[in-house]
């Protein structure tokens, strides 16, 4: 993939030295003021039908634009002289950032009427870059990929075809419930209850436990509260008091105990409404260091620094979906394809 920052240094360097504006640049080129500043902050590409178009009014290469030759340069190229050249699918998933999403459906259509399939690679590459109606019917076709695959795609997908995708899993007893708590987010309540019904059906009661927090009270079986009385019973419930008032302490007073209790294995919700933003980022990593659960942190967190606890959770093999709704769409399309990298 394109470097973003490299290419929006070269935008910005070509444009000064053309002694042009953000606005002058944007005039000529035909588009907003806004997306200029967005390519040059490396928050957007520009299309790659526009690639030309900026290079001459920059009077540089296209090479000099993206700062290398690479195999996706040559990719961009082709697809500048023509549109309709003889790109493949892999191919075209390499540079998705460049290519609109009308494009990128096209070619898989294309694919499709000429009876191939679209390998789930590709797909998941794309993902980012595709039409949200399209890619949820690829995925309801591919509903016998495995669920840990669907992961990757799941925020891109429309949550009735999840829904339908997990139908099929369950009728066809197929129902990995690790698997399930990663995309649980992006499934409806009503499919949430099938799943209770299916492990309960199945004599896997003590499973509910992992998929707790996505259901309501209305479908909250009596088998799980008893699961969580014999656990308290047991001494089992970690939650950590304190015989200080929170109130009367300063923020760094409370990390320092909030930060011994994590140590300890004990409970820290309690703290995190009075600690500061920095100090609770610090604790969700060291919390996911530990391999402890890091979605408690989220609301108290700021969205660069979920981002960062996120690539820290894709770095260390662990899900990463409960961090996406926390994540603007620029950051969870570097993160997802860091993860197809990986």
């Amino acid at each position: 993939m394109f470097d973003t920052n490299k290419v929006a240094n070269n935008i910005k360097n070509a444009r000064t030295k053309m002694n042009m504006t953000q606005m002058n640049l944007a005039d000529e080129m035909g588009v907003s003021y806004q997306a200029v500043s967005n390519w040059e902050r490396g928050n957007s590409m520009p299309d790659i039908s526009k690639l030309p178009e900026l290079c001459k009014i920059l009077n540089i290469s296209f090479e000099e634009l993206v700062g290398e030759r690479t195999a996706e340069t040559d990719i961009a190229e082709k697809l500048m002289k023509d549109e309709n050249s003889d790109v493949t699918l892999e191919e075209m998933a390499q540079v998705g950032q460049l290519v609109k999403p009308d494009k990128i459906e096209r070619k898989v259509n294309e694919m499709i009427g000429k009876g191939g399939k679209v390998p789930f690679s590709a797909l998941v590459s794309l993902a980012p870059f595709m039409d949200k109606e399209t890619l949820s019917k690829m995925a309801e076709e591919m509903a016998d990929t495995e669920i840990k695959k669907l992961c990757a795609i799941a925020p891109f997908i429309e949550k009735e075809s999840m829904d339908k995708i997990v139908d099929k899993c369950i009728q066809n007893e197929r129902v990995d419930v690790n698997n399930i708590v990663a995309i649980a987010p992006f499934l409806s309540k009503s499919t949430i209850q099938k799943i209770t019904e299916y492990l309960l059906e199945h004599g896997q009661a003590k499973k509910l436990v992992a998929i707790a927090p996505f259901m309501g009270k209305e479908m909250f079986p009596s088998q799980l509260k008893d699961i969580q009385f014999d656990m308290e019973e047991k001494g089992e419930n970690n939650s950590c008091s304190t015989n200080v008032e929170l109130d009367d302490l300063d923020e760094d007073d409370v990390a320092k105990i909030a930060f011994e209790a994590l140590e300890q294995g004990n409970d820290v919700v309690e703290y995190l409404d009075y600690m500061d933003e920095d100090d609770v980022a610090t604790l969700a990593l060291r919390a996911l260091e530990l391999g402890k659960e890091t979605e408690m942190f989220l609301d108290y967190m700021d969205e660069d620094d979920v981002e960062q606890l996120a690539s820290k959770a894709l770095e260390d093999g662990k899900p990463i979906e409960c961090y996406l709704d926390y994540m603007g769409e620029d950051a969870i399309k570097k993160l997802l394809l860091k993860s197809v990298k990986k």
